[in-house]
């Protein structure tokens, strides 16, 4: 009964952020563009959307919910396994280690050389925070790639696993 109960939640969160996620993705494409004379610049006769601010808030969001996510729940299951079985306690704590090091590696891959962009006075333009930046989108890359291989080699493994 539990189980449904959490499958049951964890449903209707997807669908809950899957159509927040489609009505501001609506609403960047579909929602007008900025005046121009309030634009910050225009690239390549592009102007700029209405909702790109709402849009990047909410990726911020998601990904702070994933982070806490990940760690919490690598917590919660070291702990409940430590009562049990310290083998699976320390791979659950393993959970961790490898998503530090992932942001480590990513972060030791960004380039921190500040960019020449025209008529910006703000103070985001630093090595540190550009090699932050790196990071999250290495991290996603990564991840992303790790995700992919997973889908395609599982059944392979699955397949070679009850072979034996």
């Amino acid at each position: 009964m539990a189980v449904t109960k959490i499958s049951r939640i964890s449903r209707w969160t997807l669908y809950a952020l899957s159509a927040v996620t489609i009505v501001l993705i609506a609403l960047f494409f579909l929602g007008g563009t900025v005046q121009p004379e309030n634009q910050y610049v225009e690239l390549v006769g592009i102007a700029e959307p209405s909702f790109t601010d709402g849009l990047l808030y909410w990726i911020y969001i998601l990904l702070g919910i994933t982070i806490f996510s990940v760690f919490a729940f690598s917590v919660i299951g070291f702990i409940n396994n430590f009562r049990h079985n310290r083998k699976r306690a320390i791979n659950s704590l393993l959970t961790l280690l490898v998503f530090a090091v992932l942001l480590v590696v990513a972060y030791a891959l960004g380039d921190g050389t500040p960019l020449n962009i025209l008529g910006y006075e703000g103070t985001d333009n630093v090595p540190a925070m550009l090699k932050l930046t790196d990071m999250w989108i290495y991290s996603v890359y990564i991840l992303m790639s790790l995700t992919i291989l997973a889908m395609l080699f599982s059944p392979l493994i699955n397949r070679i696993g009850k072979r034996k």
